[in-house]
């Protein structure tokens, strides 16, 4: 598999397989599941950073992503356009809790047209880059990252969409699978802790040039 190439291809200087190893294990989760010509739309946010090479893709026009244009909030109604259109493949979408909130009132249209896509919340309630930039570089001196969100699996409920929850990866499989077998739209919110920085491996540094 692309995550066992990975893991060979690892090497001391240049190892995400030890220090990300809490995102990688979310992310082979959701590979797991999803099928290989299925569609994952992701977000600006830990685990968005970390898909960039932690992430097999198989088949072409299989990851919607924002680059590095790093438009927060784009994802949720992003993934809807995708899994409307492309209602004959899965369609996976994961947003972080702060991404997540710039669009969630969307999934009103999402029950309405039974659109059938799965969504995943990474919920740590903050804006996990910005915190971790803070802790990293300016020594923990936080300002502006704080969240407060909603009971997301409420939220979905109350919109009559389908809201799960899962805290670890297996369980993550499991709730992957109630969701891409729903009719209509879910969400699943999996609650985590802070993340180690990816940067050091998604900004590499020069190799030409002066």
């Amino acid at each position: 598999s692309g995550f066992a190439l990975a893991r060979c291809c690892c090497t001391s200087e240049w190892n995400p397989g030890a220090k990300l190893a809490a995102q990688l294990a979310w992310l082979e989760a959701i590979r797991a599941e999803l099928p290989r010509d299925g569609i994952l739309v992701d977000e600006v946010t830990q685990m968005g950073y970390v898909s960039r090479f932690g992430f097999p893709s198989y088949l072409p026009r299989t990851v919607v992503t924002p680059g590095y244009q790093a438009t927060l909030g784009y994802g949720y109604a992003t993934a809807l356009g995708v899994a409307d259109a492309r209602r004959d493949v899965q369609v996976v979408n994961f947003c972080g809790d702060g991404g997540i909130m710039f669009t969630l009132n969307e999934m009103a249209t999402a029950v309405l047209h039974e659109i059938p896509i799965t969504t995943v919340v990474f919920s740590d309630g903050h804006y996990g880059n910005v915190r971790g930039l803070q802790r990293d570089h300016y020594q923990g001196r936080f300002i502006a990252n704080d969240l407060a969100n909603p009971d997301f699996v409420k939220y979905a409920e109350a919109f009559g969409a389908q809201g799960l929850r899962a805290t670890t990866p297996d369980e993550l499989r499991a709730r992957l699978r109630e969701g891409m077998a729903h009719a209509g739209p879910t969400l699943i919110e999996v609650p985590v802790g802070e993340f180690n920085s990816p940067w050091e491996f998604v900004l590499m540094p020069r190799n030409r040039g002066p």
